[in-house]
Order: C-alpha cells, then sequence, then structure tokens
C-alpha cells in the first residue's frame, strides 16, 4: 500500500480565526488540523473583516499557515503564486468577493480547484433568484470539484443544472480531541448552540421556549449571536451571547440533552447533517433533533438520537426517559460519530475525491467503517471511488510496549496491513533491536517515552502492552510495575478519550490468580493474593481493568480487553524467567532445565503469531464486543513435559533440576477460549512443536551471534545456571526421581 500523496493546499474560507457568528471556522479548523496530521501543507487565506478582527478566538492556527487580505486586489497581488503553485487551492462559500475569487483561482491555479459549499441549499436559493454573493452559475463548471456540506439528490441536480464536473459530498465533521465527554455532571436540561436565524426561530419557540415555560422547574439554555432584542425569553432559560470555540465543550458537557435544529433551506434539500450535531454526540450529550430526509443515514432515530415535532414530545424525553436509556443513547451516537464522521475521516475522503479529480490513485482507502451517509447521499449517482463499508483504512496505530516481545510482532503485523505505526516503549523490558529492522520502513515511528507519563500524540488506535509481564521483570520493582499498570492506563485511556481512539488493553490470565475454576472462563472473578509477592502485577492488571471499563461506561471510551495467556515465540528475553525462555537457554547451553515443584502443574503455551492475530481481530471486532476476551491454547501441558520436549528438539544433553515452587505460582492454567472463537473467530493455529522449533532457532541464532559479548555464556549467567554442561551420561530421563541437582537461583517460571 502506497503512502498518500503529501500535498500543497491553499483554502480561501470565510474565517478561521473567529467562530462569531458562522459555523465555517470550526469546519476549517477540524478539517485542517486533521489534513496537518496527515502531512499536508495548509495556507488559509482570510478576508480581514472588522466584526471577525474583534472576536478573534484563535488568532494563529498552529496546524496551518493563516495570512489576513483587505481585499481581491491584495489577494491577486500577494498570493497568485502560492495559489497557482497549490495542488489543491479551495474557495469557501460565504468568501466575500466570492464570485471574483473564484475567477482569480481558476485562472491561476495549475493544481486542482475546488468550490466548497457549507451552505449548499442557500446557495442554490440563491442561484434561482438571480443572486450570486459568492459564486456564479457559470462559475461551477470552471471548478474540478463541487464539494458540499448536502448529499442526496442535491448533487445530482447541481450536475444536471449547473454543470457541475464532479458534485460530491464532504459533510462537516469534528476534532474528537476537542469534543469529548466532560466528567462534571450535567447542570442544565435542555441547551441550544446556535446563532440566530429567522428561519430556525419559530421551531426555537416550539421545541424550547415553550417546553421552558410548561415546566418551569426545568432549566434550558440558549447559546449564539445576534437574536433580536425583543426576543422574550422565560425565567429559566439562560442566555449566552457569544461562546466562543473553546467553551463550546463545556456547554454540551453542561446539558443533559441538546437539542438540534435545521433550516428551512436544509430541511428541503435534506442529506444536510448540522456540525453542531457531529460535536454534540461527540461530547457525549444526547440530542432532541428536528426531522429531515437523510437523518437516519446520519444517526438512527432512537437507538442514536431522538426526535421531536412539538413541546409534549420534548418534555417527554426530558421528564420521562430513564437516565441509563439517556446515556445509552448518548454513547451509541458518540460511537457513531467516532467511527465516521470525525475530521480524520474527512481529510482521507478528501483526498480521495482529489485524487479521482486528478485521475490517479489515491495511494490508500480511507477509515474502516466510514461512510459516506449511505447511497442516496451520493445524488443516486454511485460515483463514489472510494468502496464503502468494509474496506481498511491506513490508520495511524499506537503501539505501547512496542519494542518488546509481542510488541514488536504486533508492529510487524500492523505495518503489513499497511497502517502507520507509532511504537513507544521505555526499553525496561524492550530492545530497540527488536524492531530495528522496521525503523526504514515507511510509516513507522520509534519513541522513547515512558507510560506513566502523559503522551500527547494523535491515533486512531491503540494497543497498551507496556508493562514487564514475567515475574523476574515485574517483582524487581514491584511499586514501578503498579505505576506502569495503572498510571500507564489512567494517561492511555485519557488519550482515547481526547483524540477518539479505540483503545486496547493487553490484560493477562493473572487475573484469574491461581484459579479454583478450570479451564478459566471470563466470566470467572479468579482467586487472588492480594499481599503477595505477585500483587504487584495480577491487581495492577486488574486495577487496569476496572479503570478500562469505568472509562467505558463513563466516557463513552471504545475498549478492548484482551486476557493473554502464556505465550511464546521469537524475541523472549533470554533472562526473562519464562518458563520456554528458560529451558531453550539451558537446552542449549546442556545445564540442568529448572523445574519448580514436581512439573505437574500445567501450562497452556501460544504462538505470539497466533496471539497476535487474536489481538488485531479484536481491535476491528464490532462495537459491542468489549470484553474481556480470553486469547490462549486450550491445549494443556505439565512443565515436566514441556522440558522433556525441549531437550529432545534442541538435541540437549540437559538434565532436570527440580526447585521448591515459588509462592502463589498456580497449579493449572489453561483459557476457556469460546468467547474469542464465537466473536472473533480466532483459534491459535500453531502446533505446539513447530512453534518450539521455531523459538529454538531463534534463541540458537541470537546466542550464537550475540548483540552484546557473551553470547550463550552471559545468556546462562543472567538466569543463574552454570555454564560448563553436564557430562553426557547424565541425560535428562522421564523416570528418574526429583533430586536436587545444582544450586541455581530460583526463578519462577509459570508465564510463558
Amino acid at each position: 500500500m502506497s503512502s498518500p500523496r503529501r500535498l500543497s493546499i491553499v483554502v480561501l474560507g470565510l474565517s478561521i480565526t473567529s467562530t462569531w457568528g458562522n459555523g465555517h471556522a470550526t469546519t476549517y479548523r477540524a478539517l485542517l488540523r486533521a489534513l496537518a496530521r496527515r502531512g499536508h501543507q495548509v495556507l488559509f487565506l482570510e478576508r480581514n473583516q472588522p466584526w471577525y478582527a474583534a472576536h478573534r478566538d484563535l488568532p494563529r492556527p498552529a496546524f496551518c499557515r493563516t495570512l489576513l487580505y483587505d481585499g481581491i486586489g491584495e489577494l491577486a497581488a500577494m498570493f497568485e503564486r502560492p495559489i497557482r503553485d497549490a495542488d489543491l487551492v479551495i474557495v469557501g462559500s460565504y468568501v466575500p468577493e466570492g464570485v471574483a475569487v473564484g475567477r482569480f483561482v481558476v485562472a491561476t491555479a495549475r493544481g486542482t480547484t475546488a468550490f466548497y459549499d457549507i451552505d449548499t441549499p442557500v446557495t442554490l436559493a440563491k442561484l434561482a433568484r438571480g443572486d450570486e454573493e459568492y459564486v456564479a452559475a457559470d462559475l461551477i463548471p470552471r471548478y474540478q470539484l463541487y464539494l458540499s456540506f448536502t448529499g442526496g439528490p442535491t448533487l445530482t441536480r447541481i450536475e444536471r443544472v449547473y454543470g457541475a464536473r464532479m458534485a460530491r459530498p464532504l459533510y462537516c465533521a469534528v476534532d474528537p480531541e476537542l469534543y469529548f465527554p466532560e466528567p462534571e455532571a450535567p447542570s442544565v436540561d435542555l441547551g441550544y448552540l446556535g446563532t440566530y436565524s429567522a428561519d430556525r426561530q419559530s421551531k426555537l419557540g416550539e421545541l424550547m421556549l415553550e417546553p421552558a415555560r410548561r415546566w418551569p422547574a426545568g432549566r434550558f439554555a440558549v447559546a449564539g449571536p445576534q437574536y433580536p432584542a425583543g426576543t422574550e425569553w422565560p425565567a429559566n432559560v439562560d442566555r449566552i451571547e457569544y461562546l466562543p470555540a473553546d467553551r463550546h465543550r463545556a456547554f454540551y458537557g453542561s446539558q443533559r440533552f441538546t437539542l438540534n435544529l435545521t433550516r428551512t433551506d436544509m430541511v428541503a434539500a435534506g442529506f444536510s447533517p448540522s456540525v453542531r450535531l457531529f460535536e454534540a454526540a461527540a461530547c457525549g450529550t444526547p440530542i432532541i433533533s428536528d426531522a429531515w430526509s437523510g437523518l437516519e443515514t446520519v444517526f438512527e432515530p432512537g437507538r442514536e438520537i431522538l426526535l421531536a415535532t412539538s413541546p409534549d414530545e420534548v418534555l417527554r424525553h426530558l421528564r420521562d426517559l430513564k437516565e441509563a436509556r439517556r446515556r445509552t443513547i448518548a454513547a451509541a451516537a458518540r460511537a457513531r460519530v467516532l467511527n465516521a464522521h470525525t475530521a480524520a475521516h474527512r481529510a482521507l475522503e478528501l483526498e480521495a475525491l482529489v485524487a479521482e479529480a486528478d485521475g490517479r490513485d489515491a495511494g490508500e482507502p480511507r477509515l474502516a467503517g466510514s461512510r459516506r451517509l449511505g447511497r442516496e447521499a451520493r445524488g443516486h449517482a454511485g460515483r463514489a471511488t472510494v468502496a464503502e463499508g468494509t474496506i481498511a483504512m491506513r490508520k495511524r496505530i499506537l503501539v505501547t510496549g512496542g519494542a518488546g516481545f509481542v510488541g514488536s510482532h504486533l508492529c510487524e503485523r500492523l505495518l503489513a496491513a499497511g497502517h502507520a505505526v507509532v511504537c513507544v516503549d521505555d526499553y525496561s523490558t524492550g530492545r530497540p533491536e527488536n524492531v530495528l529492522h522496521l525503523c526504514n520502513r515507511q510509516g513507522f515511528e520509534l519513541r522513547e517515552h515512558d507510560v506513566i507519563k502523559p503522551l500527547r500524540i494523535w491515533v486512531d488506535e491503540i494497543y497498551n502492552l507496556a508493562c514487564p509481564a514475567s515475574p523476574v521483570h515485574y517483582q524487581a520493582d514491584p511499586v514501578r510495575t503498579i505505576k506502569a499498570s495503572v498510571l500507564g492506563a489512567l494517561n492511555l485511556l485519557e488519550l482515547a478519550r481526547r483524540t477518539g481512539a479505540a483503545i486496547l488493553q493487553a490484560s493477562t490470565s493473572e487475573i484469574y490468580g491461581d484459579p479454583l475454576v478450570h479451564p478459566q472462563p471470563e466470566t470467572y472473578f479468579g482467586h487472588v493474593n492480594p499481599t503477595g509477592p505477585r500483587a504487584c502485577y495480577d491487581e495492577g492488571k486488574r486495577c487496569a481493568e476496572t479503570l478500562f471499563f469505568d472509562y467505558h461506561r463513563r466516557y463513552g471510551v471504545r475498549i478492548k480487553v484482551a486476557r493473554i495467556f502464556n505465550t511464546y515465540g521469537p524475541r523472549m528475553l533470554e533472562d526473562d524467567g519464562r518458563i520456554v525462555s528458560n529451558f531453550v537457554v539451558q537446552a542449549l547451553g546442556n545445564t540442568p532445565l529448572s523445574v519448580y515443584g514436581d512439573g505437574s502443574q500445567t501450562r497452556s503455551f501460544c504462538y505470539v503469531d497466533d496471539l497476535v492475530d487474536g489481538l488485531v481481530r479484536l481491535m476491528a471486532s464490532p462495537l459491542e464486543v468489549i470484553g474481556p476476551v480470553n486469547l490462549g491454547n486450550p491445549d494443556e501441558i505439565s512443565v515436566l513435559d514441556l522440558a522433556h520436549r525441549i531437550v529432545k528438539l534442541t538435541g540437549s544433553r540437559s538434565l532436570i533440576d527440580f526447585k521448591p515452587l515459588p509462592a502463589d505460582d498456580p497449579r493449572r492454567r489453561r483459557p476457556e477460549i469460546g468467547m474469542a472463537s464465537a466473536l472473533l473467530g480466532w483459534r491459535p493455529k500453531t502446533p505446539l512443536e513447530d512453534g518450539l522449533r521455531r523459538t529454538i532457532a531463534d534463541f540458537r541464532d541470537r546466542l550464537r551471534t550475540p548483540r552484546s559479548a557473551g553470547g550463550l555464556g552471559r545468556a546462562l549467567a543472567l538466569i543463574g545456571a552454570p555454564v560448563a554442561p553436564p557430562r553426557p551420561a547424565a541425560l535428562a530421563d522421564p523416570s528418574r526421581p526429583m533430586a536436587a541437582m545444582r544450586a541455581v537461583r530460583p526463578l519462577e517460571s509459570d508465564r510463558g
């Protein structure tokens, strides 16, 4: 999969510096921020207007270069060159002197030109009566693209009646890094955010002011400028004249419900979602809306949005809807927005549309789950060049603990699928050399960072694998282990909440402790010692799971929780104290294999490729599949039997060295994987002996050509094993009685 073409983009829009009295600035900010994150260079040119100058809440956006001009003459004199040389030039609706600006752009630009109509029904009504305020009928065919906030049959009309070359929807969107649920409890029963519009005022009276009059105990709020001075506001309606964009989230968060009202022209055209819909939904505020054609392609009425046509219906929603139902509707709407209506989705759609206009390949499909509001929303023309529904888009994915054993294999898998991967590791147990071969791959980024500290980054998905996973390592600094599990989870959940990313927690079978139920299903609460030497890991992971589910319930964060059982494969650390790595290192060195207890305790071992497949399937599963889901191999084997198999496969002369069983060492560990099989279609495929052969080959290669001096001898010293091999006569024998053969440093070896 090729990388996206990096574009030089010039946008001439109404405003990006001020949200006062317009919804355009919010749209431009979200879209341009997303384009910048994808590597595009954007210049925004804004006509200097006194009413915006007095209310500039974002005078210098960090994600694009913004310059002001005073008229068409200055625009032509100062910006002819960047407009001429840009790959894409966009002229927005309601740009002052828009017709003159448009004629200059189509005559000057060498790249793709587009008209971005954020007000399509209003535009068409103006053209029908001969009003060419910002676009002329004869100018429309000269733009290569006509991008519209409105879909449906309107797009066909624009092509048929006005000769547009390519009329396509590019709907408004939301930036989930800026719009997310607030932790505070709502204080307003119903709120409304919108600039005064004469054709909406009667609806505001019917669906907001009249319910307020009938319910004096209720609290209501209306935010927005330009309402007539003579408007009669009930006493229980708070009025906010101007609300800067940086206060929108708090305003939505203060409401139990928010009201959406649609302008008359938008209702007539249909398929015209408002940016306020997406903002409110992203903030986790349930929406009460008027009805219009195409709304059902954005949100499902009754499940993701509530409709009202009268004051009585509004009051029924406000007073009769159960709190649990209110939260469910809010969560469903937020999930829909995060899956299909973020600025990241629109940036991908714009790339594809520009490629279509150029007659070239965009280089990559768009976001998984991104839909263009259904087939009807494309004007029945069926011209979309990006397939709907199931095509996975190249995402930016964060893997914490990415330089570790499992994490490095996951990074490989995600890169092979065409995604961009940000690998984060503090190298406490991960090794840079595990991902060294990926560093020259396009789309791979390696960062040193400790998840105990917050991480500022934009990603679509997060896999949290950051925590020492073997007893030797997690018991070396138990306080730090707890911090990695708990603070790491908190920081990454906050990142997911702010960005709207889906997040997967790599939890553990240690959740079950020394189980009294066998095999262990996800419904088993476990048998864990909360004060023992293993508790730093066991209880840290249990607390992390609690945080994941609380963030899901409270903030609507999209979570997935995998409980990972013993895993083995290439790149395991030589000194991590896990059964397979211990046995392989000892067998290759012809030193005694350390077996704790009598070796009758059982484990099940899952090959790393199979585990990674399970993690990827879980992340890609439907929204309602959140887990926990067991991922492991249900085939059980005793520790002693495993030791004999490894001795045989390595051709070793090693003996078995029986040691005392460590505290809280589980006697049996085997997953019940019915849920993974049913929900993910997943079962491990790699036979144990095949996986062991690959693992042994990897260890043999690494110990033969070590990363640092010492090789096999150093690895044996790290795990406390003697370097000198025993005499050939003393071969490992299953019939040999238990005996303590040598003084070997005790290692807990139950983790795989």
